[in-house]
């Protein structure tokens, strides 16, 4: 026999039944985000709606049927200034990117709640060519086909890495990121070989920049304690730092009489200059304090 439930508990069944089928149809519903597409060459910016599935191609695409105008013109999309090729797929990338990011801030600033970057707003960059002739789109056809320039990991072939090295680094690389891509499925082993390219100069590009906002903390916490020596040798060596200041100008002249430019000191930097002089007010102050409370 089974006991009856109250009036709150059936509210609580209901809410909980409620929000299982609003999580359950909302995990259905197709994923896509908005892009903002600004063209180079002026005119109104335009939103581009894409989706898992959709390419730069076929952004480019969606923007030649929104402007009749562009359809046999030469389109670059651009993002952050990297250009992306027509076989990426866009939302899948942005979205991998942004995660990266997200990540190397969280390791450089040591924060565990790293604000996350917005989706609702993403620009990209358009950039419109000339008009492209039936000729010259059959040559730049072929042309395509026929060089292609390193990427992905085959860059590190001008770093002197030879292939098999080469194939070990995108081995371990592809089987730790296999979620990002083998989850999904590819037309032909043209849009899989894209990808791929596409994972790993995204890789590649944030270590680029980790190391790029690692020094740029370390810069600053550089100068932070160059500072705070200069305020300790003020406070306790006071008018003797101030003999190191002196910049002796040489007994050197030019021909036309003008005199010989004199360099800075060698012994303090400005910034640790700077601190001399806020440790020797510092001490002053300190100095007059404990005078007039001794006198009173």
């Amino acid at each position: 026999m089974t006991t009856p439930l109250s009036e709150k508990a059936k509210g609580k069944q209901r809410a909980l039944d409620h929000a299982e089928v609003e999580q359950g149809s909302s995990s259905t519903d197709p994923v896509s985000r908005n892009l903002t597409i600004r063209f180079t060459e002026g005119g109104s910016d335009m939103i581009v709606q894409v989706g898992e599935r959709d390419t730069v191609g076929d952004v480019k695409q969606k923007i030649k049927d929104a402007r009749p105008e562009l359809q046999r013109r030469r389109l670059r999309i651009i993002h952050s200034g990297r250009l992306l090729t027509d076989g990426t797929f866009i939302y899948s990338w942005l979205t991998s990117l942004e995660d990266k990011q997200r990540k190397a801030v969280k390791e450089v600033t040591a924060e565990e709640d790293v604000p996350s970057v917005g989706q609702a707003l993403t620009w990209l960059h358009c950039s419109v060519g000339p008009e492209l002739t039936q000729e010259e789109e059959e040559e730049n056809l072929a042309q395509a086909t026929q060089i292609k320039p390193l990427r992905g990991f085959d860059r590190l072939t001008t770093a002197g890495f030879s292939e098999e090295d080469i194939a070990n680094i995108r081995q371990q690389f592809h089987a730790q990121s296999a979620g990002d891509y083998l989850d999904r499925d590819f037309e032909n082993e043209e849009d899989y070989e894209e990808h791929a390219r596409a994972m790993e100069e995204q890789w590649i590009d944030s270590l680029d920049n980790a190391a790029t906002a690692s020094l740029s903390q370390v810069a600053s916490g550089s100068s932070t304690s160059t500072l705070l020596q200069g305020i300790v040798t003020g406070v306790f060596f006071n008018i003797l730092s101030f003999f190191f200041f002196r910049e002796p100008k040489p007994p050197v002249f030019w021909e036309d009489g003008s005199e010989f430019e004199a360099y800075g000191s060698v012994v303090f930097s400005k910034r640790m200059q700077m601190g001399i002089v806020i440790g020797f007010v510092v001490n002053v102050a300190l100095g007059t304090w404990i005078y007039t409370l001794a006198d009173g």
